[in-house]
């Protein structure tokens, strides 16, 4: 028979093949005939006895329906082998009832004359594996003194990891912290470096010198010595080397195909491209520059109307420099910039040329004017319009609009009397003239930059570009490079230069206000970095909230913000602390499960000039001596906020708290646990599961089972717990508690995977009680079960999650109640 037919095949089918059915039948042990799909065939009188289910009922199910439910995995690889060569092991098999108990099974192919299957000889193991255990149980006992040895040797080094560890942390978060200084220095003087190089382009009128403006520009900001750019030629087939520095120097004139190479790909992409082994590029694309000096290259378009008409390239030599995110964000504005600026050259020097034919090629001229986006004028020496292109613009008027005007009747008034005296300049110089103004639009103020050239001895070209986005563009870098990025508030840069103009003053007065913002650690590591940063800018609202608009508000560091006030009043400082403490009161009420705590500390500065840096010395001892004054009670305040925010969450633990501590205190003693050690054992039960507060809400309250990587971020809370608990005096003595209470006596549980008599009696104590009423209360998904089943559970779990002495004392005390 075919054993892969979608056909049910049983003892009956298989006809003359079993021909010792009946003797099998007799057999004490089990013996069942499965097919390659795992279907049984056969089952005798000994596997009805055995599993509970009828003969029909087995012959209706698949082998894996007989395996506990950890065990069903290995159904097919075990039938796999036991077809090619035989297979012998041990199992775990499962009554009808569900109860589960231990097999030897031992399968061999069987053979017939229309079929093949595999014969399974099934023995009960139970009595042999209790007396394996109990021979296991007597060696763990001998071994368990050494054990209990071994274990305070593994809990001494422990510590001393743990202790380096924590110093390890400490430096390691003391060189971030330098770092993210650093890099807030680097990428302020990015900026400011970016805004002088943009006003040092505009400024240039010939795209030659533009073009050499750029390639040294982008090597400057970059680090390096060598660059060169890259421009499409008329044709738009083929890109020239137009300038290079360094090993670029001597190669220019290089011309490569549009679609070829590095420049080929930023062409087709409108991206920058950054190759980092340039040595294993180079073999790929024997087009591309063939030096065996160059390691690195990054290229960035230079665009026109969108589109790519040449690549800004730089280069590193040294083997261990690559282009990361940080070049890549310095040099893709630069190159905006240097796009804009290479189009105002090439348009004036086109502009200028034309102009000068003017008379002799007047269709051509205006042909090109009219495809040029920017407003053009042509203006006599009396300020009226003799020709222009509206352009896209100057509020789309039409041409018409502006012929045979005056200058006045166009431009506000102020406007206008400037404009006028630079067309005179122009024409009376021959030299540029350059203008910034603003002008009203659809209920906006627009900025706009007009340049004025001598296009004859009577009139004058002048153009018209609106450098709105351009002008944003400035003032959100300016903005940027002054304010922290957070909170909105300035930052220490811009701090420290006003505490160096304030001192330079010889008659003003000034005073400091220092606040650090308590136990944010805390709060990172309890919620994560996303809700601390939540804080800072609660902090730096309710600042705000406290000052004039006119007051400098700044963050100086991670936790640490400082106002400075234009007074040299004690009595103002003291209404400022006030005003703060009330706004922090307002907002402690509205988020109890997330309070802010801040330590503040003030310094006047009472006579002219001022030591601004004793000032703010001053005001920062201050600051740290009342820090020193609130820690405790700030730090119970936002463990108090976490507890409320744990008992907001976990919906199914109402009451649950309360009876676990009288539960824990009247088992502990029962085992003669000290007095003295109650009240941290009621501690731990009202406390233990404190680190729930960093779980995800997707996780905690998921109603499904959760993935392998939700169980990985579910098991931290025994770390998250474990950190908060030592941040506070009151919950430290037992937070070693809450770092194991989820420990197994097998070793089995987590974070650590201790067993036995390391774990602390007082987890061993609450795990079982935590478990007791958790299976005698109610829940969403279940009716609570009565104490002796869970009892009975408890003893089922002894020696593998829970301690086995304890759980028969536990078992023992509740018959007694």
């Amino acid at each position: 028979m075919n054993i892969q037919s979608n056909q049910p095949a049983t003892l009956a089918s298989l006809g003359d093949s079993m021909p010792f059915r009946h003797i099998l039948n007799q057999a004490r042990d089990i013996v069942l005939v499965v097919a390659a799909d795992t279907r049984i065939l056969y089952a005798n009188q000994a596997a009805t006895d055995a599993y509970g289910h009828t003969v029909a009922e087995l012959l209706a199910m698949s082998v894996q329906d007989l395996r506990a439910p950890d065990q069903v995995s290995l159904v097919q690889p075990q039938l796999t082998t036991a077809f090619t060569q035989g297979i012998s092991f041990r199992s775990m098999h499962q009554r009808k009832n569900g109860d589960q108990f231990p097999v030897e099974v031992s399968s061999q192919k069987l053979h017939g004359a229309d079929f093949e299957a595999v014969v399974s000889i099934i023995r009960d193991i139970t009595d042999t594996v209790a007396a394996e255990n109990s021979i296991l149980t007597s060696q763990q006992q001998e071994q368990c003194l050494n054990e209990e040895l071994r274990a305070a040797n593994e809990e001494l080094t422990a510590t001393n990891e743990e202790l380096s560890q924590s110093e390890e942390n400490l430096r390691q978060q003391f060189e971030e912290l330098l770092a993210k200084e650093s890099k807030i220095r680097r990428q302020n003087s990015i900026l400011f470096s970016l805004q002088e190089t943009a006003i040092g382009l505009m400024q240039r009128q010939n795209p030659h010198e533009v073009l050499s403006a750029i390639v040294a520009d982008a090597t400057r900001l970059i680090g390096t010595d060598h660059g060169f750019i890259y421009l499409l030629d008329a044709t738009g087939k083929v890109f020239r080397r137009t300038h290079g520095l360094g090993i670029y120097e001597h190669d220019i004139g290089r011309e490569i195909s549009a679609s070829h190479g590095i420049v080929g790909l930023v062409r087709r992409t409108g991206n920058p491209a950054a190759i980092n082994d340039y040595p294993a590029w180079k073999v790929r694309n024997p087009d591309s520059v063939q030096s065996d000096e160059i390691q690195a290259v990054l290229q960035v378009p230079l665009k026109s109307a969108a589109k790519v008409i040449g690549t800004i390239g730089v280069t590193y030599c040294d083997s261990d420099r690559k282009f990361g995110e940080e070049e890549l964000a310095t040099l893709l504005p630069f190159a905006e910039m240097a796009s804009i600026a290479l189009d105002n050259a090439n348009l004036f020097e086109s502009y200028s040329h034309e102009l000068a034919e003017r008379r002799s090629a007047e269709k051509s001229l205006q042909a090109m004017i009219d495809a040029i986006p920017d407003t053009m004028f042509v203006l006599d020496e009396k300020g009226r319009f003799v020709d222009c292109n509206a352009g896209k613009g100057f509020f789309n008027l039409p041409r018409s609009f502006f012929i045979g005007k005056n200058i006045e009747q166009i431009f506000p008034s102020a406007i206008a009397a400037s404009l006028r005296s630079l067309i005179s300049r122009a024409l009376d110089t021959g030299v540029l003239q350059q203008v910034e103004y603003l002008l009203p639009h659809g209920g906006e103020i627009e900025y706009y930059e007009t340049r004025i050239a001598a296009s004859g001895k009577h009139e004058a070209l002048v153009i018209c570009r609106n450098v709105t986005d351009r002008k944003r563009m400035e003032d959100q870098l300016k903005h940027l490079s002054l304010h922290d990025a957070l909170t909105d508030c300035y930052n220490r840069t811009f701090f420290e230069e006003e505490m160096h103009r304030f001192g330079k003053l010889r008659d003003s007065q000034v005073s400091l206000l220092m606040c650090d913002v308590d136990g944010l650690k805390i709060v990172n590591d309890s919620f994560g970095h996303d809700a601390g940063d939540a804080i800072l800018k609660n902090v730096a609202d309710i600042l705000r909230a406290s000052f004039r608009p006119s007051d400098l508000i700044a963050r100086i560091g991670g936790d640490e913000f400082v106002v400075l006030l234009p007074v040299g009043s004690e009595k103002i400082m003291v209404a400022a602390c006030s005003q703060i403490r009330k706004n922090l009161q307002d907002y402690n009420v509205n988020q109890p499960t997330r309070p802010i705590s801040l330590s503040l500390g003030y310094a006047v500065g009472r006579r002219a000039p001022v030591d601004i840096s004793a000032l703010f010395k001053e005001a920062d001892n201050n600051m740290y001596r009342e820090k020193l004054h609130q820690k405790n009670s700030a730090r119970s305040a936002i463990v108090q906020g976490l507890v409320k925010a744990l008992e907001a969450r976990d919906f199914i633990t109402e009451g649950h708290g309360d009876r676990l501590q009288n539960l824990v205190e009247v088992f502990a003693r029962a085992l003669a646990v000290p007095e003295h050690n109650l009240p941290d054992l009621r501690l731990l039960a009202h406390f233990h599961d404190i680190g729930k507060v960093g779980i995800p809400d997707r996780i905690l309250f998921k109603t499904g089972p959760l993935t392998d990587d939700e169980w990985k971020i579910m098991r931290k809370h025994c770390e998250i717990g474990h950190r908060i608990a030592n941040s506070t005096p009151d919950l430290m003595p037992i937070a070693d508690w809450i770092l194991k209470h989820q420990e197994w006596w097998n070793g089995r549980g987590y974070p650590l995977g201790i067993q036995g008599k390391s774990i602390p009696l007082e987890c061993r104590i609450l795990a079982i009680a935590d478990a007791f009423d958790a299976m005698t209360s109610d829940r969403p998904y279940r009716k609570a079960l009565a104490p002796a089943v869970a009892a009975a559970e408890l003893q089922r779990c002894a020696g593998t999650q829970f301690d086995p002495e304890l759980v028969d004392t536990f078992t023992r005390l509740l018959g007694q109640h």
